[in-house]
């Protein structure tokens, strides 16, 4: 009935107005900018396809359609139709919200190795060698678009041993024993007889400063360790031959090799040492040449010896003492020391705390590995490579309700999870976990102080690599190869200047709690001495980089970055029309429709006659690309006094560049400066544009329609924050999306 109600008010009102001035373009034949509007019939049927009456909407309401060149609606048709897509769209705020549901999500690359360093230790990154994670609106945390391919269970399992491996270091006891290592292995440097070494006949000679050495030796414990260097010295001026015994290559202990080539000494160290794999060496320090003579005094070194573990202990190293926190001391205490390690280690990996099942079942495969005869720290890995293969660990698991349409509260670990891998991109830490033990996150005041310090904490970066790297597209910038030919100052050293620049850029509005505003325009940026001369910059020296007040508005925020001008840009040459795509979907949050099939191709850079603003004109001139190319074009040709690898320009071609530009609702600038005027004017469009895109990243999944009201009081809560960053991070963190689950999907 209700459909039946509201059909008459479209057929006599919005059929009327979408016929007078949209469906002209906007029909089946011309489809401009990929929307057909005369197919539909009632309110009915536009109700289902909100997206799309979303775009008009916008277009309505920010004047960007009608052109400016076609017919205008009058005062009264527009607040009528805009009064009508506003019912359409309408989501009841005031009802209990939605919260959706994401979907049972893995650990992508990223959370895998942060998760790993955390909860193991080992600061590696075994994911490296994992297949690259797909990207779903936008990023690649997304629950819908992270699969399990075949391989990747592969990957989990040899990965899952090479962390032991590390982690586990030192923490079985190695029988002592004796280990000669004669010349063969010994490597030196300098390397040729040129420099003074000659290989052969047993020995290794030295008549000018180099080092003899090991590339790796595995000490498997602490312990106490001799180590023993045969060697011979001749004696020249006033001194025999010194060593340097070096271990990692830090100095132990210097000798004073005395012993002639007849009867060559031992000379011997004594000492404790941690278990690790190291380079050991000899170090010869004192070379000389009596010009009279021509003599050299020259060091001849036979053999090193290695002998130990002596008194070894279970490595103190942070992680073995992590993961084993409790061993037997007879084999009757070896299935209890298994149980207790177990128990602490699976719920820090799990993210919750597990049962007396679970703990039981880990215990058992520790049982079956001891009973085959495995020492405990062998048979202690088969458990743990169980818990770092298991989906509780590799997915971040969330009960659902057990209504499918009921919405719950999620608990306080899943609470704890969810804020850590948002903030961090890593499990809970202690603080996190104990609050939660204890039902305290949610209490008064301590939810947003957790937000505050995490903010604070180093770990943070990871909101700068994982979110701002995937908004700014610094990931992009690293694989991408402007024209050395076209650009000569172009360099590798540049690339990385400009990623530090954005990521410290980023983080300073982090760290310090500033306006997200900064993020439009700022009077600084992060800058050494080697990027301030590549944007023409003075007064900044020295290789490490420091904020710096820019001279001028036409830099400051991301939009006018190096990185961000280069990422979007061609090769070969500037790229008005990415550039305009890039702040209408992460600045303003209104993405153009894509290109038309027949639009034709922009010519290849050595065929443009003039200027790229010259060429996108008779591009323009294309009915099937005008409509789109209105709300790109003038973006873009305001940065064109930037060059594609973001260098200052104020001509190309020897023709003047001009910067200027009209967007669809009127608004004008004149060059980079003003157009960032114009977008701060806009600021109501970037803070729910960049609402959207952190609710996304921390949810991990898309937005919805019914998402529309927790929009809206995010938006709100930044405004009356000041725009602070914590301001959008605290609203996000309590809004119910984040709090809360629903048994099954919204459709």
């Amino acid at each position: 009935m209700l459909v039946q109600a509201a059909d008459p008010h479209f057929k006599d009102k919005i059929t009327p107005f979408l016929a007078t001035y949209c469906n002209g373009c906007h029909n089946a034949t011309k489809a401009a900018g990929g929307l057909t509007l005369d197919a539909f019939q009632s309110e009915a049927h536009a109700r289902r396809d909100r997206r799309t009456w979303e775009s008009v909407q916008q277009a309505i309401l920010t004047g960007e359609m009608p052109p400016r060149k076609k017919p205008q609606p009058s005062e009264t048709e527009k607040a009528m139709f805009l009064a009508w897509t506003e019912r359409l769209l309408a989501v009841d705020c005031g009802s209990p919200k939605d919260p959706g549901r994401v979907t049972l999500r893995r650990l992508n690359r990223a959370e895998y190795n942060n998760t790993i360093r955390d909860l193991c230790g080992v600061d590696f990154h075994p994911a490296d060698d994992f297949p690259t994670d797909d990207v779903g609106y936008g990023f690649d945390n997304i629950g819908d678009v992270l699969s399990l391919q075949p391989i990747l269970l592969e990957k989990y399992l040899a990965a899952a041993d090479k962390i032991l491996d590390q982690a586990l270091v030192g923490a079985k006891l190695t029988p002592s024993k004796v280990q000669p290592f004669r010349t063969q292995p010994i490597q030196t440097t300098p390397r040729t007889a040129k420099v003074g070494i000659q290989g052969g006949g047993g020995k290794i000679t030295f008549t000018t400063e180099g080092v003899a050495y090991l590339p790796k030796f595995n000490f498997p414990n602490d312990a106490d360790y001799i180590i023993k260097l045969q060697a011979w010295g001749t004696k020249v001026g006033d001194s025999f031959p010194k060593v340097k015994l070096q271990i990692a290559e830090k100095d132990l202990q210097t000798f004073t090799i005395d012993a002639p080539e007849s009867k060559p000494g031992t000379f011997e160290w004594r000492g404790k040492l941690p278990a690790a794999e190291v380079r050991v060496g000899y170090a010869f320090t004192n070379p000389y040449s009596d010009k009279a003579s021509k003599l050299f005094r020259s060091l001849g070194v036979l053999k090193f010896e290695i002998e130990g573990p002596l008194n070894p202990q279970v490595s103190a190293t942070a992680p073995v003492r992590k993961i084993l926190t409790a061993f037997p001391k007879t084999d009757g205490e070896k299935v209890a020391a298994a149980r207790k390690v177990l128990a602490e280690f699976a719920p820090k990996a799990f993210r919750r705390p597990v049962t007396p099942e679970e703990v039981a079942r880990l215990v058992k495969l520790f049982e079956i590995s001891s009973q085959q005869g495995d020492a405990y720290e062998d048979a202690i890995r088969l458990p743990l490579k169980a818990i770092l293969a298991s989906p509780h660990f590799l997915f971040r698991v969330e009960d659902d309700p057990k209504d499918p349409k009921a919405v719950r509260l999620i608990d306080e670990h899943e609470l704890a999870s969810r804020l850590s891998y948002f903030l961090w991109s890593t499990m809970p830490d202690a603080e996190l976990f104990g609050l939660a033990d204890r039902g305290q996150l949610r209490k008064p005041g301590v939810l947003e102080a957790q937000v505050r310090r995490m903010l604070k904490d180093p770990k943070s970066h990871a909101l700068t690599e994982n979110f701002a790297g995937q908004w700014l597209q610094l990931r992009s910038l690293r694989t991408l190869t402007p024209d050395k030919g076209y650009f000569p100052n172009w360099s590798e050293p540049i690339r990385v200047a400009l990623i530090r620049e954005a990521e410290l850029f980023f983080e300073n509005i982090v760290r310090e709690d500033r306006s997200i505003l900064e993020f439009l325009d700022a009077d600084y940026s992060f800058l050494n001495e080697a990027l301030g001369r590549y944007y023409g910059i003075a007064n900044v020296s020295g290789s490490d980089f420091r904020k710096v007040k820019l001279p001028d508005h036409n830099r400051g925020g991301v939009i006018t970055m190096g990185s961000t001008l280069t990422v979007t840009s061609n090769p070969t040459r500037t790229s008005p029309v990415k550039r305009g795509k890039w702040i209408l979907e992460n600045v303003l949050g209104t993405p153009p429709p894509p290109p038309a099939p027949d639009a034709p191709p922009f010519p290849p850079t050595d065929q443009i006659k003039g200027t790229v603003r010259q060429q996108l004109e008779q591009h323009r001139a294309n009915p099937a690309c005008a409509t789109c190319h209105a709300k790109l074009d003038p973006l873009g040709l305001g940065l064109e006094n930037f060059d594609a690898v973001g260098r200052w320009r104020t001509s190309e071609n020897k023709l003047p560049v001009d910067a200027s530009g009209v967007l669809p609702d009127g608004a004008s600038f004149d060059g980079p400066a003003t157009m960032k005027k114009v977008l701060l004017a806009k600021a109501d469009l970037f803070r729910r544009c960049l609402a959207e895109k952190m609710l996304t990243y921390a949810l991990g999944r898309g937005l919805e329609y019914y998402d529309k009201c927790v929009l809206d009081e995010v938006t709100t809560k930044l405004t009356k924050g000041q725009d602070r960053f914590s301001s959008l991070i605290l609203a996000i963190v309590q809004s119910e999306p984040f709090q809360k689950r629903k048994g099954q999907r919204t459709e």
